[in-house]
């Protein structure tokens, strides 16, 4: 009997934990090794601050094997459902908690038919070495929170923290707080200390769109933003197999689908009202097409924002002057016993030496890591090892479990991939220059684009892009994890027969067939 192929995890957050139970579906060994004392990542005591909630619909995050369901759920509650995952799929048991991974490295990375040596250390000190076959790293977008050096801050007799270090109310009471950052997590902070400190301003660079919990003048629940339907309006992404259609009147007619963006960018803006933009500081300044960044508005933000207990900012922290007092970049004072730098996470790999994490195509730019990276999973002809979490988006978990099974099926050598290295390059560059162009950003961040992806893995494997069976719940249905049930059948039956499993789908162009053959029939047969 063959053994196992043996594979490395770095990380047991959400993209670790369905990475882990898809390779062992398809009969690997493997192992993960996180640092931390318990599983789940930002879902974990040491990385969650309180009263973190998620800012996804009921039904949304989770995976396609366990339904949940809860809306906008706790921290805790999102741990609970990814413990009980982890000991249903018995990962728990495969995983070394408190292990901090230092090396990660092998003779010759392009040779497949070496190991990776992967050395690591204990919270006790203990140092030991293994070899794997692969290596997926699932460290991901949210392990090493930035904080930012602000000048002069050696003055400042208060405590400059990131969100992860507010684990109780109690330490923002009777604090004059400034919030660095307009995302999710300031947003939040924003309305803890509009709660508990004795004042809170929100400073930030430029506004963000913030949607509330239901649009369409309150018609329509946030849900409907996970439908194919209102994915529509925003640019083609490059690469992702949209059909001819679609991609005609993308390209012939934009103007269209500006119109629907400029729809929904301006029913949000009337359901805010005045209480979120009288002072026009939260008015995006980029069009909701092309959004780099979007959260929803946490329960309590506009009350506290009416009533003055969250002032908004717009500018920079220029330096901090004294033990109390701030000075922004407007030439503004503000006085502060506390700051928190809500400004985002950074990534990086330190098990990696410099020279491989540049042949793996990890290149440094202003203190963060881009990932070079064919489909943003795998290097460049640097064969058995791959990066999963990477793609931040709304439909997060989504992605990592068709990418889990993309890499799965990399690993077991069923994809077909690009027959060069030029042709792979020449992918990243273009999805590159789209993010620049409609994000400006340098990262793989694809924000509520979220179904390209998804389609794009899909059908790298030849699964089917529809997921249910006819176009109505297709386009205007929710597009839930339990769409992905499946997925390992159906790549078990493409491995062994090569042709893709047969599913019905009522398509848009059938229906319109059958309507104009029922026209037909009754005006000439009748």
């Amino acid at each position: 009997m063959a053994r196992s192929k043996t594979v490395a995890i770095i990380g047991a957050g959400s993209s670790g934990l369905i990475c882990a139970k898809i390779l062992l579906d398809d009969g690997f060994d493997v192992i993960l090794f996180d640092r931390q004392e318990e599983l789940g990542g930002i879902w974990s005591s040491k990385l969650a601050y309180a009263d973190l909630h998620t800012q996804q619909p009921g039904g949304l995050m989770e995976f396609s094997d366990i339904f949940d369901g809860e809306e906008f759920s706790s921290w805790q509650h999102v741990h609970d459902y990814l413990q009980k995952y982890a000991d249903l799929f018995h990962i728990t048991e495969r995983i070394r908690f408190q292990t901090r991974v230092i090396s990660i490295s092998k003779d010759d990375l392009r040779n497949d038919n070496i190991s990776w040596a992967i050395q690591t250390e204990t919270i006790n000190g203990k140092k030991e070495t293994y070899e794997f076959d692969f290596v997926i790293v699932a460290t991901g977008l949210f392990s090493e929170p930035y904080t930012p050096i602000f000048r002069g801050q050696s003055h400042f007799a208060g405590s400059i923290l990131s969100p992860s270090d507010i684990k109780s109310c109690k330490q923002l009471v009777n604090k004059r707080v400034i919030i660095v950052g307009c995302g999710k997590c300031a947003t939040d902070m924003a309305v803890l200390a509009g709660h508990y400190a004795r004042s809170c301003y929100l400073v930030f660079r430029k506004a963000h769109w913030m949607i509330p919990r239901r649009i369409m003048s309150g018609l329509l629940p946030v849900q409907v933003l996970f439908t194919r339907a209102f994915s529509i309006p925003f640019s083609l992404v490059p690469g992702a197999p949209y059909g001819c259609l679609f991609r005609f009147l993308h390209e012939k007619f934009p103007k269209i689908f500006t119109t629907m963006a400029n729809g929904i960018s301006s029913d949000i803006m009337s359901t805010h009202g005045p209480d979120l933009f009288n002072d026009k500081i939260f008015i995006p300044q980029h069009p909701y097409q092309n959004l780099e960044n979007i959260s929803v508005i946490p329960n309590g933000f506009i009350p506290l924002k009416r009533e003055g207990r969250i002032i908004g900012k717009l500018g920079t922290i220029d330096e901090i002057i004294d033990e109390t007092t701030v000075r922004l970049n407007s030439g503004e004072k503000l006085e502060a016993d506390m700051i928190i730098s809500a400004t985002g996470y950074i990534r990086r790999f330190p098990f990696f030496s410099e020279k491989h994490a540049q042949m793996m195509g990890l290149t440094a730019h202003n203190g963060d890591v881009v990932l070079n990276l064919y489909r943003q999973v795998i290097p460049v002809r640097i064969p058995n090892i791959a990066f999963i979490g990477f793609t931040g988006s709304v439909g997060y978990w989504m992605i990592n479990e068709v990418s889990s099974h993309w890499i799965s099926d990399y690993f077991l050598k069923r994809l077909k991939l690009p027959d060069s290295e030029e042709k792979m390059h020449e992918e990243i560059k273009t999805r590159q220059a789209f993010i620049r162009k409609i994000f400006n950003r340098t990262e793989y961040d694809y924000r509520y684009y979220w179904a390209a992806p998804l389609d794009t893995y899909l059908n790298d494997m030849g699964l089917a892009l529809h997921r249910t069976n006819n176009w109505i719940s297709e386009y205007f249905g929710i597009y839930r994890p339990e769409r992905l049930k499946g997925l390992h059948d159906e790549r078990k039956i493409i491995a062994e027969t090569g042709r893709k499993p047969r599913r019905f789908y009522f398509s848009f162009q059938l229906n319109a067939i059958l309507i104009l053959i029922l026209i037909y029939i009754y005006f000439f047969c009748f």
